[in-house]
């Protein structure tokens, strides 16, 4: 089940486009114990200097982005000590982004991670079904459906706080993923109260996407998607470009 957080990190889309203020969190990071560049102790200064109030790691969960069987432990630990030093300047939380392996919204973590993670994000990545292909090799209507079937399941997940880069897997190897699925996808979400991430990459013009949530009154999470040293915070100055 999901975990308290200390910072009001569930943004209303409705009030952010009525309000122009934009939370300065970042719910979506990614360190060198994946695919990111920057060591935690980066993200930190690097997030300070960006002026965040509080930010969540979001690290990937599935084993081939790290062969160390004790890695998470030690992610963990690190990000403790590190905002233990930096406690009066920003608020800082474990996450994971977690694959759905099924279309029932089970989630590839292990037993440790969903007790160590404060936050978590659900995400289509390796569709379930498809062993053996790559997402690339499916055909658009097989992606399109494929992606939709793994986001229902994520919807309806009592595990995620929210749902990361909605429509982002079919839209970056097969085709754009379409608005009323999306739409769709979005209003489950809603009746289950699990959130929609807001992510620059995927979901350019933000405007329109946030539209969309306000429309089905949604609440949002922001999330850069950082993988570099100059992504994080990105979410927040894209945001307060389009509103």
């Amino acid at each position: 089940m999901k975990k308290s957080i200390d910072y009001p990190y569930l943004i209303s889309a409705k009030e952010l486009l009525e309000n122009k203020v934009v939370p300065r969190c970042d719910f979506h990071i990614h360190t060198n114990y994946t695919d990111g560049k920057a060591t935690v102790g980066q993200v930190f200064e690097k997030a300070i200097a960006f002026g965040l109030e509080a930010i969540a790691f979001t690290e990937h969960t599935e084993p081939w982005h790290n062969l160390n069987p004790e890695w998470f432990s030690e992610y963990c630990k690190e990000i403790r000590e590190n905002r233990e030093i930096y406690k009066d300047k920003i608020k800082a939380y474990i996450g994971i982004e977690a694959p759905a392996i099924s279309f029932e919204g089970e989630l590839g973590a292990t037993k440790e991670m969903f007790d160590g993670a404060e936050f978590i994000l659900g995400a289509a990545h390796r569709y379930p079904g498809i062993e053996g292909r790559k997402v690339s090799e499916l055909k658009n209507n097989e992606a399109i459906d494929l992606e939709f079937k793994t986001l229902i399941g994520l919807a309806t997940s009592p595990l995620i706080n929210s749902i990361a880069h909605i429509g982002g897997t079919c839209s970056k190897y097969c085709t754009p993923f379409p608005t009323h699925l999306i739409r769709e996808v979005v209003q489950l979400a809603v009746k289950n109260n699990v959130a929609i991430e807001v992510n620059p990459v995927y979901h350019m013009p933000l405007r329109n996407f946030i539209e969309l949530c306000a429309e089905e009154n949604a609440n949002i999470t922001l999330g850069s998607n950082a993988h570099g040293f100059n992504d994080i915070g990105l979410i927040v100055k894209r945001i307060g470009e389009e509103i």
